[in-house]
């Protein structure tokens, strides 16, 4: 059994104790980090030096702080009332400064996106490997420790604990440890009672662990992710995405505003469909995709539902579900799955449940305890039988042969031994978890009959087929994988993770295995979601581009590409169409460039021109498309709740329109030209006191004063 202390330095001494002083500390990626805990084993091997460090783990999440005065003033006030009590992990900083000592190492396979692009240290530690790859990697690394957030339920009968959020790495990396004959890494728990309790292999006894740390004073709000603003872009491409999807298929997506804008067009799909062909109709989609729509997806409401098979457990999957979208269970028998996607049997069982069984071979014609025991776990018969040498007893006494030749004994069992529907089924399988408060209460609050329903599991059961493949293939059936990328070139390499001179941005996760597993999947594509420009302080720039230095999808993998102005359908083709149809969905401002330099590299004929249907490919054109039906209530920027109050949100406007005002050194002088003509009215007091700036005494306080009053008058203010 696991020694039990609310002591962390009890626990330190008996790390200390167990593995000495090299420590090769494994921590699970996003919010299952046992905070207190990282932070105090990072702290003793920064005061010991002869403790030799080495922290694995992945997308460390940092409170924002902002760059300028007024940014960080914002967030200070923004982020003491939303993460409160919030524990940071203390070696971020260390990391983002480079200030790391010579006997610690922290190595990520995902960053955060974009916030160590400046970090020597995380540039040079980063570890690029496919998610599922991981816990062979920290296997291979002899990690020796894991330290893991866990919930808990406390019972009547005692306490049962759950890796929730983040069963995804633990236990593969125990699993493969095993086999490879390797030494079990100690695996230490921190309880966290805000943590959602999650079942299936999520949910360990409480000897699984080596130590357990108990300290309700550690208690902690998981890191939640404040709302992002879905952009007309996004919800046009959203709108895209949703045409894709099949009644009774498979949905995996990730997290992010153009995630979020897929979710919202599916529930407008399902919920208001006349609307929803309407939108099509008026912005052309229909005229120009309505063929690859019909091909591959569909635009009417669901009646069968979607499963979700997908490495992270997005807040999406909770709207969808509200909706009865995701609604369409999987169950653990690769026989019976293929019977129910036939329609040959339902969840309910209809008179003759066995003998359907029997006439596809499911069962022999003499059932063995085996198959007994599989039918019963599946609810096929009842849960109180039993099977003593090819008898089965019913609870009342009863008694049947598992002799099934017999049509009398047959008919029996029919009547007295069968379930009434089957059971485990999931509408979800997922690796991790993450999102919004909202989305913890939605999971804190789900009936006790329907969190079976929601599994979380190992990633290498989620993000590959290998090991599983035979039930993993009759339950992801018309799949679409859904992900993001930053830039495709025009033959369909995509780039999602790191910059041409091999900065990394965020890490390539699972996006890889999907892309790969929807090209071995019957009828199953990958979607890549893409923002057509780039704007940059001094520029903007294409992100259908010719040639770029790095990918992370070779084009070989090539399927489809979605921008706000349209699909392009690359499996299969040839470079010739793809750059055409590349070239389609890119910003009109640098359609021209691209054909160019495919004619000269001989992949383009020079007759090719660019459609008229596809020459008005501007921003105002997409904003114009979505005004009428956001006049009508449809498409808010924060359509599934807001963590901002109202005057964070002017106030956050108002920065945005700083922002991009001061783009570049003439535009920054002419807005302090501007604003130093900006006096304080009453009205703008609430605005200062919520920036602590009512009594500003230096002069950058005083600058940023009369920068906010400027930019609130603007906007009415």
């Amino acid at each position: 059994m696991p020694i039990n202390t609310p002591n962390t330095e009890e626990l330190i001494a008996w790390l200390v104790k167990q593995v000495g002083h090299d420590w090769v500390v494994g921590t699970p990626l996003g919010i299952g980090k046992p905070n207190p805990l990282v932070n105090a084993v990072y702290q003793h091997a920064k005061t010991h030096a002869e403790t030799n460090l080495e922290l694995f783990t992945a997308l460390s999440l940092a409170i924002p702080k902002g760059n300028s005065i007024l940014e960080r003033r914002f967030l200070q006030a923004f982020t003491q009332r939303f993460f409160g009590d919030y524990p940071e992990l203390s070696y971020i900083d260390d990391v983002q400064r480079d200030q790391m000592p010579p006997n610690i190492r922290v190595r990520e396979f995902y960053m955060q996106s974009g916030k160590m692009l400046r970090s020597k240290s995380a540039q040079q530690a980063y570890v690029s490997s496919n998610y599922t790859h991981v816990a062979r990697d920290m296997v291979d690394r002899h990690v020796n420790i894991i330290l893991q957030m866990v919930a808990v339920e406390r019972t009547d009968s005692g306490l049962r604990y759950s890796l929730s959020c983040n069963p995804d790495l633990t236990l593969d990396i125990i699993r493969i440890a095993q086999e490879k004959g390797k030494p079990r890494p100690l695996v230490v728990a921190m309880v966290n009672q805000h943590l959602p309790f999650m079942g299936g292999q999520a949910a360990v006894n409480e000897d699984f662990f080596d130590a357990i740390f108990d300290d309700p004073d550690a208690y902690f709000e998981p890191f939640a992710t404040p709302a992002q603003a879905i952009s007309a872009t996004d919800y046009s491409i959203g709108l895209l995405a949703s045409t894709l999807l099949k009644d009774g298929g498979t949905l995996q997506i990730g997290i992010g505003s153009l995630a979020d804008a897929l979710v919202y067009s599916t529930v407008l799909r399902q919920k208001n469909n006349p609307t929803y062909h309407e939108l099509l109709q008026s912005s052309g989609m229909l005229d120009k995709f309505g063929t690859m729509i019909k091909q591959v997806g569909d635009t009417r409401p669901f009646t069968k539902g979607l499963y979700a098979a997908s490495e992270m457990f997005v807040e999406g999957f909770a709207h969808l579900f509200d909706a009865r979208i995701l609604k369409r269970k999987v169950y653990p028998d690769a026989e019976i799955q293929q019977l129910v996607n036939d329609e040959v049997i339902e969840e309910t069982f209809e008179p003759g449940i066995l003998g359907t069984l029997l006439q596809h071979h499911v069962i022999d014609e003499v059932m063995s305890l085996r198959q007994f025991k599989r039918l019963q776990y599946l609810g096929v018969l009842q849960a109180d039988l039993t099977f003593d040498r090819g008898v089965i007893t019913a609870a009342d006494g009863q008694s049947f042969s598992a002799d099934l030749h017999d049509a009398d004994n047959l008919a029996a069992l029919e009547q007295h031994a069968v379930g009434r529907q089957l059971q485990h089924g999931a509408v979800l399988h997922a690796a991790f978890f993450m999102g919004s408060k909202r989305f913890y209460h939605w999971l804190h609050g789900l009936r006790a009959e329907i969190r079976p329903w929601f599994q979380m599991t190992p990633v290498s059961q989620i993000n590959e087929l290998y090991g599983g493949e035979a039930l993993d293939r009759v339950q992801r059936i018309k799949a679409r994988f859904i992900n993001t990328c930053m830039k495709v070139d025009v033959l369909g390499a995509a780039a999602s993770d790191s910059l041409e001179d091999h900065q990394v941005v965020s890490g390539v996760g699972g996006q890889y295995n999907f892309v790969a597993m929807a090209h071995a999947l019957a009828d199953s594509r990958s979607v890549l979601m893409l923002r057509s420009v780039h704007i940059s302080p001094n520029s903007i720039e294409s992100n259908v581009v010719w040639k770029y230095g790095y990918c992370t999808i070779p084009r070989h993998l090539r399927d489809i590409v979605i921008t706000e102005y349209g699909m392009a359908d690359l499996r299969g083709q040839s470079d010739e169409t793809c750059i055409q149809r590349m070239i389609c969905i890119a910003d009109s401002r640098f359609q021209e460039s691209l054909r160019a330099q495919a004619v000269a590299h001989n992949k383009l004929s020079a007759n090719w021109q660019v459609p008229e249907p596809f020459r008005h490919n501007t921003p105002e054109k997409i904003k114009q498309q979505l005004t009428e039906v956001k006049q009508q209530g449809y498409f808010p920027p924060l359509p599934f709740g807001e963590d901002f109050t109202a005057k964070e949100t002017v106030i956050i406007e108002s920065l945005q329109w700083l922002r991009g005002q001061t783009k570049n050194k003439y535009g920054t002088l002419l807005t302090l030209i501007k604003a130093m003509w900006a006096r304080p009215m009453a009205s703008h007091q609430p605005y200062l006191e919520l920036m602590n700036l009512t009594a500003p005494q230096q002069f950058k306080e005083k600058l940023a004063v009369k920068l906010l009053v400027f930019a609130l008058r603007h906007h009415g203010h």
